[in-house]
């Protein structure tokens, strides 16, 4: 069989260390007090018709130096760059990686030395975690079938919120800001691709859901009230798979998540009893935090188990193939001169299945068009694809821009964006169907 399957899949664990912990920081320049779960990078490496291809995931914000790790990753496995998905799964409770100048409080460089040689030689460790993990999954390749399904999962919520604030006149004025919005629209389709030896035996599960890991954000579970390092509800869901299918690798990763943040959270957002103007806190009992990251985390891993249980659609014939194109759109000015918006859009197809990730954080109505322009019946979209080679952000859809016209507030980065309105759809829905039509170059003999 010219496309036999053969798949591989490795995990190895990326908590830093105690003895750098300290000098760590978290998103907001928040201080860790200690571990409330394990970080990992998680690897599946796949093998059909000459073509090998690596998915690798990091329970991070952010992977770190997306360019040089593709880089290192290609010279030291000898799979091409465009074969190789480098995702997070953007836990706000983790420690801030990579080059970020644009991040205000998260640019390390501008943080005292000991911030900036903590953060690199964490930097260091999650390298040569990362390419253990390429290797071990790569050298573990075995003939294998994969099947995939899709399910439901009732975890996420629309986060744009509509306040009525009571002005001191009476008159009442609509307001918008971040918030919890049920009557808003929230994809909750869950997909799950599985990959089983001949035997049946699991290897390794590949799991898309749109939310934010934002359980646990600025979680009181360290010391003194300090944030605790966790992999939040995307990694403790890898865990719970893990443990229950024994031996497998579980990758969870974020879809078309821009707006659609947990149902519940450490993060929350209320109206003011007095006026109903938009209030945030943060929890600081670590107890109320662990009490929701269990009980979402339940919820979530029942809906995965269950969509898993109903995968029968298996095949060892599978094709692979990869390709990676820039979307370019007239972006703002900055210091007077205009400044291209781009978006890295990255295909990996695997079989009847489309992987398409981004280097920035979709919103979920953009990327319900895309999907249904695209025509593909099994595109998934992944967020957070190497992030960092560009300063994209929030992927909003014209719709966002126009409530932000219609209403005053804040809508979440859309004050530092460079994206302009009127283009990014077209742009991206192009660079799609090009992608898609490619054909794949002959593997190697």
């Amino acid at each position: 069989m010219d496309n036999q399957l053969f798949c591989g899949a490795a995990r190895e664990k990326i908590t830093p260390p105690e003895n750098l912990l300290k000098d760590l920081r978290g998103l907001m320049d928040s201080k860790f007090g200690g571990i409330v779960d394990d970080l990992y990078v998680r690897a599946i490496a796949l093998k059909s018709g000459g073509r090998r291809m690596l998915l690798l995931s990091f329970d991070l914000d952010k992977v770190p130096d997306p360019k040089e790790n593709l880089e290192f990753l290609e010279k030291h496995t000898q799979v091409e760059q465009d074969y190789i998905l480098l995702t997070s799964i953007h836990t706000h409770s983790a420690p801030v990686t990579g080059d970020r100048p644009y991040e205000g409080p998260n640019y390390i460089a501008r943080k005292p030395a000991v911030v900036q040689e903590a953060t690199k030689k964490y930097e260091q460790l999650i390298r040569k975690k990362m390419l253990a993990a390429a290797k071990k999954a790569l050298e573990g390749l075995v003939p294998a079938v994969c099947g995939y399904g899709y399910g439901k999962s009732f975890v996420n919520v629309n986060r744009i919120g509509l306040y009525e604030v009571a002005e001191p006149s009476g008159e009442v004025q609509i307001q918008i800001g971040t918030g919890t919005n049920f009557e808003r629209e929230a994809d909750r389709t869950l997909f799950v691709m599985k990959f089983e030896t001949l035997e049946g035996k699991p290897l390794a599960y590949f799991m898309n859901y749109p939310v934010h890991n934002t359980v646990m954000i600025l979680n009181g579970c360290g010391k003194e009230g300090k944030v605790g390092i966790t992999s939040d509800l995307g990694g403790n869901v890898s865990k719970y798979m893990e443990k229950a299918y024994e031996g497998c690798v579980a990758m969870w990763t974020s879809g078309a998540a821009g707006d659609l943040n947990p149902v519940m959270s450490n993060q929350v957002y209320r109206e003011d009893f007095a006026g109903g103007v938009p209030v945030e806190y943060y929890e600081k009992e670590g107890s109320v935090a662990l009490s929701m990251l269990k009980t979402l985390t339940a919820h979530h891993f029942a809906d995965i188990r269950r969509t898993a249980r109903k995968i029968q659609n298996t095949r060892q014939d599978i094709e692979l193939s990869a390709g990676m194109k820039w979307t370019v759109t007239p972006g703002k000015e900055k210091d007077g001169n205009p400044v291209p918006y781009k978006v890295r859009v990255h295909k990996l197809r695997i079989g009847t299945v489309v992987l398409m990730g981004f280097s920035g954080e979709l919103y979920s109505g953009l990327g319900k068009e895309l999907k249904q322009r695209s025509g593909e019946q099994n595109l998934i979209l992944v967020n957070h694809d190497a992030s960092l080679l560009y300063n994209t952000g929030y992927i909003y859809g014209d719709e966002i821009f126009a409530l932000k016209e219609q209403y005053v507030g804040e809508i979440v980065g859309m004050n530092h964006t460079w994206l302009q309105p009127g283009y990014i759809a077209d742009s991206l829905a192009e660079c799609i169907d090009e992608l898609l039509e490619a054909q794949p170059e002959k593997g190697p003999e």
